[in-house]
Parts: C-alpha cells; structure tokens; sequence
C-alpha cells in the first residue's frame, strides 16, 4: 500500500509540475535587459540613380562607446536623407528626430548628421542610446583634387625636371640665358622656393634622372652627378651609368626602382627613354635585380598599346600605376594635355584622361611645358610661368 500511494503521490505532482511549467510558457516575461545587437541598412542611391546593396555595407557596433558606424565610408554622393534600417536589439528600439521626439524605426530616417536610437528594456525600468552615423565619402574618390599654391621665389625655367628626395622637392632646369638651376622647397612648405644656380656643369642639353639617391645629369659635353642637385663633378667612371639601353642617360625620361609585390628582395627597374629616330613610341626598358640583361618592351598586335611619344613626355609613378603626361597632337597643329595610364609595370599604356585628371586650366595648354613629381601621397606640377600645384587621387587612403 505504501510504495502504492508514493506512486499516486510522485504521480500527482508530476501533473502539478507540467501544470505549473504550461502556465509559464503562457506568460509574457518582462526583462531589464537592453542593448543594440545588430544594425543594418537597405539599398541607397546615388544621385546618378546608382544602386547601393546595403547587405555591402557592414557596421560596427560599440557597446563600451554606444556608438554605431560604418568604418568603409559609402560611395560617394549616397542619398542618406531617407534610410531604411534593419535592427535587432535586447528591448524596444525607437530614434529621436530633429526635435527631440521619439519616432518608429520602420520610418525613413535621415542620416545627414548622426542619428539618436533609444533601446528601452521590456519591463520599461532602462533604456539606453546609441549615436549611428554613416559615413560618406566627401569626395569622389575615382577623381583627382587639384590646388593651386601662390609661390614665392620659383623661377621661370625650361627644360624642367622634377624630383622628390629627402622630404624636399627639387626642380632642375635652364633660365632664359641657358643657365641651369635648381629651386627647391620642402614638402611641408612648398609655397617657399629657394633658387640656386648649378655650379660645375658645362654644354647644352639637359638630361636629368635620380639614380639610388644620387643626380645624375647629361650634357653634350658629358655626365654630371649630384647628391644636392646644386654642386655637380664630371663623372669620370661613367661606363655603368651611361650605358644604360635606349640611349642613355641622355635619353632619360623616368627611372623607377622597387621591390616585387611577390617577392621585397627582387627589385624591378624600369628605364623610359626618348624614343628612337622618327620613333611612335617612347623607349621602356625593364630588368630584375637577379638578371644581367635590360629587356625592351615592345609594342606588338594589331592594337599597339606603347609609351606614345607626347610632346615634353613626363612619366611618374604613384597609387600602383604609371601616368605619361605630355600633349597631344589632335589636328591643325594644335597640341592638348593627355594623360597615358599603365597598370602592367610600362608593358602596356592606354589614354584615360579621366583616370588621372590635371588642372582644368592647363587640359587645353598648347605648350605643355611643366615638371611633375610625387612622395607617393600627393603629386606637385610645377609650369613654366611659375605656378605650383598639388593634386592628389581621392582613392588614396590617409
């Protein structure tokens, strides 16, 4: 009878728990849990009516900070006045308008400047706010910034070169009386310009490149070199340097040196000469620190896509492409600034005005006379009336 009614007993209780257990699930629980755990948006548009996946633009949420924000800044030109957002969070989430008044998250939201969401804990005893903003670029970033810089103490030369070594910019080139001289200035302060003339240099004719930090400098009379770009001494032991292909260095158009993506310890040079008698093309030579022999890069097929032989060719290195500068012949004489683009390391070269633009002023100038150089960061042209700008592709990260 006992092991009877302990049974019933254990039986009775069992349903009591089930009861008990099946009213709870019945219930609503109340939490004083609140926090954002997810923030997402929906597709934008440009004003050019271009579609932006908002599924592509990740953001991270702060919890120590409350803050929400998108670290990769949205294409810009993104219309964010009207914004749809996707939220998930621990409570109820409401945003604070321009007047302070709490508004539904299934509205369009403007997120011209950052945006107030309000978390309130289900039991209503907590809420807690988060500060969202998205980040669009202010520029746009497939385009080139140009400024022009009044200058102090730039002299009107031709035949410029222009070079960036040891935070300092350096223009060499001749005065209206043949003279050659260097002006200089610092990178920081590139508006103050200090002119010296060359001493050491004799003949006509101005060849120039910067070769493993040292000048070196062509006449008809013979090479020259120079830490300073100022005192110059005839190079005596000029096998080496001036038996460069294409001609030499008194052919020299550009030098560049660096190391492989795939591989730091190979370093890859590559040579832009003046192109040959009646050449099309200009001259571009390439060779690997483990290889002996300099390799000419040739155009070939049906579409030749060289180095074109632009009037007073400037070639410089910057955001992991090479730009060709110089004019253009388009018909009656008339000569016109082109930019000339390579992606391949001079293999192949395409005109892409847009990609690298210059200075509106100049896009139509006829003489074409002007230096440029780079750090890698900003670009300095440098024009035969004395005018410097700086430039700078938008793509480039601060």
């Amino acid at each position: 009878m006992k092991r009877i009614a302990i049974g019933l007993m254990c039986s009775l209780i069992g349903v009591l728990l089930m009861t008990s257990c099946s009213k709870d699930e019945d219930e609503v629980v109340k939490s004083s849990e609140v926090a954002l755990l997810s923030f997402s948006i929906r597709d934008l548009r440009t004003g050019s009516n271009t579609v932006i996946s908002g599924g592509s633009v990740p953001f991270t949420i702060d919890q120590t900070d409350r803050t929400v924000y998108n670290k990769d800044s949205i294409m810009f030109g993104a219309n964010i006045t009207r914004v749809l957002v996707n939220v998930t969070a621990d409570g109820d989430v409401c945003y604070l308008n321009a007047a302070g008044e709490l508004c539904s998250i299934g509205d369009s939201i403007d997120f011209t400047n950052p945006v107030t969401f309000r978390v309130i804990s289900s039991d209503g005893r907590f809420a807690r706010d988060y500060t969202v903003r998205i980040n669009v670029h202010q520029v746009n970033i497939k385009e080139t910034s140009w400024l022009r810089q009044g200058s102090t103490g730039f002299p009107n030369l031709a035949e410029q070169k222009a070079f960036v070594k040891d935070n300092r910019l350096c223009v060499i080139g001749v005065d209206d009386d043949g003279a050659y001289h260097t002006a200089s200035a610092t990178l920081d302060n590139y508006t103050v310009w200090a002119s010296t003339a060359c001493s050491g240099i004799a003949g006509d004719g101005i060849s120039v490149l910067l070769i493993d930090d040292n000048f070196y400098l062509k006449t008809d009379a013979g090479l020259y070199s120079s830490e300073d770009a100022t005192t110059w001494a005839s190079v005596d032991d000029a096998v080496k340097i001036d038996a460069l292909p294409g001609g030499g260095i008194g052919h020299g158009i550009a030098w560049f040196c660096q190391p492989l993506k795939t591989n730091e310890h190979i370093m890859r040079t590559i040579f832009i000469a003046s192109p040959e008698a009646n050449g099309t093309y200009a001259q571009v030579w390439t060779k690997l620190s483990t290889e002996e022999e300099w390799v000419a890069i040739v155009p070939q097929g049906d579409k030749l896509y060289g180095c074109p032989n632009l009037k007073n060719l400037t070639v410089i290195q910057y955001a992991g492409n090479m730009y060709a500068f110089g004019g253009e012949r388009v018909g009656d004489g008339k000569v016109k600034l082109a930019t000339f683009e390579s992606r391949d390391n001079g293999l192949t070269w395409k005109q892409n005005d847009a990609a690298f633009k210059l200075p509106q002023e100049y896009r139509d100038e006829a003489d074409c006379s002007f230096s440029a150089a780079t750090d890698g960061k900003f670009v300095w042209m440098m024009w035969n009336n004395g005018e410097v700008w700086r430039g700078r592709w938008n793509g480039l990260v601060n």
